[in-house]
């Protein structure tokens, strides 16, 4: 930006900090702002009532009031101002919050001077852009004070993308589409966005596409009238009707049938729906949040999904990324996921030693987030101590473990099957002592409640984990599996 074209702009610089205003203060003066300074939020606000800063650069935790309550004063004070809070403490609803109550943008300390002097210049040129035009910002003054505990861990850039995203759209009712691969959590996005929302205090309802049956799908959503198919016995809400006034999440909507894609466009756009076998027009207000795995784009180009549903949707898109893509949050997930075991369950493992950290960082997760909180909990419970060491790790992890499906292949292959009641150190030979006692009492069904019975307490004795169960009745996790499937044992 010229240096005529910011000559008239006043930047407030709000820090405890007094080394950091003054490198600010020093950077910013080749840009010919006129500069004021705050060492807390209750100064900058007596400075902002007098001066009416144009640009704020507002530090998060100080002393007193921290950045987030200040920025919500300044907002009310000059609304037109582009804030830009700065800290070097996020966390998920930090992030979330700035950018909600109308934060210009969010940068982490340490800093590049030249990235904040990017942010201050984008910010003066769009006061600049917005002046020519004759527009003036409005205030939403309609803000939910509540505990944002939304559950999305990660302080990685893209991540923060993501934050900042929630807070933009959050407060508006405008439709939005997350796409990512799967296991990357993009229900908690949905789930993010109406926490935030004006309909915070309305029906969330979550609706997986890919797991309703296609015949069912439209009544799932939109209801049904009493004898309207076989089977209907009664009139059924659907979801839409369930919550309105608040937020609907289509999970997998790339999954979902043609004919539902036409009545979903219709209440997006009309706000109306119908029951199945109804004709009574239903309006509903409804704000519709959606997700998927696939490539929309080329679904809609081989006509498996509506393009006018698609444009519909995809107002706004949030990418959720891979885990692969940031992997310095692998860390912090575990703990989290840990610290959520602990709670449900003493007797776990609480810590993760450094050299299977390492092994779970250097993993390429295709599964995401899923896939890392199954391992973390396959190995907190199988772990002897507090630690999940590299042993406790599944072979796809470490590779130094031997796969527990192939050696239990080669026990199965290579071992014949004894027609003598016998037992060794690895396994008791449940067949031939089977076929044995069947001889001797010539009761099948009372051994076989009786092998049904042992396994249900050895399950239970190891709160189900089967590789545990196993050892102890003396068999391999292979043949308990098929004796826990042949007894239906849940």
């Amino acid at each position: 930006m010229s240096r005529e074209a910011s000559n008239s702009l006043k930047v407030l610089i709000v820090d405890d900090e007094d080394a950091l205003r003054y490198s600010l203060k020093r950077a910013l003066s080749n840009r010919s702002f006129n500069i004021f300074e705050a060492d807390s939020g209750e100064v900058a606000i007596e400075v902002a009532q007098k001066e009416m800063p144009n640009i704020v650069l507002l530090d998060n935790r100080m002393k007193g009031m921290n950045g987030i309550e200040a920025l919500q004063h300044l907002r009310g004070i000059c609304p037109a101002a582009k804030i830009i809070i700065m800290t070097a403490f996020t966390t998920t609803q930090t992030t979330i919050e700035a950018m909600k109550f109308g934060a210009f943008d969010y940068i982490m300390k340490p800093f590049d001077l030249s990235k904040i002097l990017s942010l201050v210049d984008a910010a003066a040129n769009v006061i600049k852009e917005t002046s020519k035009d004759g527009q003036s910002e409005k205030q939403d003054n309609a803000v939910i004070e509540e505990d944002l505990k939304v559950g999305i861990i990660g302080n990685a850039a893209a991540m923060q993308e993501v934050y900042k995203m929630i807070g933009q759209v959050a407060p508006t009712d405008v439709t939005v589409l997350v796409t990512g691969e799967s296991g990357t959590g993009k229900e908690l996005i949905a789930r993010a966005i109406h926490k935030n929302s004006l309909r915070a205090s309305q029906p969330f309802v979550a609706v997986n596409c890919s797991a309703i049956p296609e015949n069912l799908i439209e009544s799932e959503l939109f209801g049904h009238e009493k004898g309207s198919f076989t089977g209907a016995s009664q009139q059924r809400i659907g979801y839409f009707e369930q919550c309105d006034r608040g937020t609907i999440f289509l999970d997998e909507i790339g999954d979902m049938p043609l004919a539902a894609q036409t009545k979903i466009l219709r209440a997006l756009q009309e706000g109306e729906i119908q029951r199945v076998g109804g004709t009574e027009v239903i309006k509903v207000d409804v704000r519709i949040l959606a997700a998927t795995n696939k490539s929309m784009e080329t679904m809609v180009k081989e006509n498996t999904f509506r393009e006018d549903l698609y444009y519909r949707l995809n107002v706004v898109r949030i990418l959720m990324p891979a885990l692969r893509q940031r992997k310095q949050d692998i860390p912090l997930l575990i703990n989290f996921m840990l610290q959520n075991l602990a709670k449900k369950n003493r007797s776990v493992a609480n810590t993760v030693a450094k050299e299977a950290l390492d092994l779970l960082v250097e993993y390429n997760w295709p599964g995401n987030v899923r896939e890392l909180e199954n391992i973390i909990h396959r190995s907190a419970v199988l772990a002897q101590g507090n630690t999940i060491l590299p042993k406790d790790l599944p072979s796809e992890i470490n590779p130094k473990v031997p796969s527990e499906s192939s050696s239990e292949t080669t026990k199965i292959d290579e071992e014949p099957i004894s027609t003598t009641a016998q037992s060794t150190d690895s396994e008791v030979d449940f067949e031939a002592l089977y076929n044995g006692l069947c001889e001797l009492t010539g009761n099948k069904d009372i051994l076989k409640k009786l092998e049904a019975e042992l396994i249900k307490q050895a399950l239970e004795g190891t709160n189900g984990v089967v590789a545990k169960a196993a050892k102890v009745l003396g068999m391999t996790a292979s043949t308990l599996k098929k004796r826990i499937s042949e007894y239906e044992i849940q």
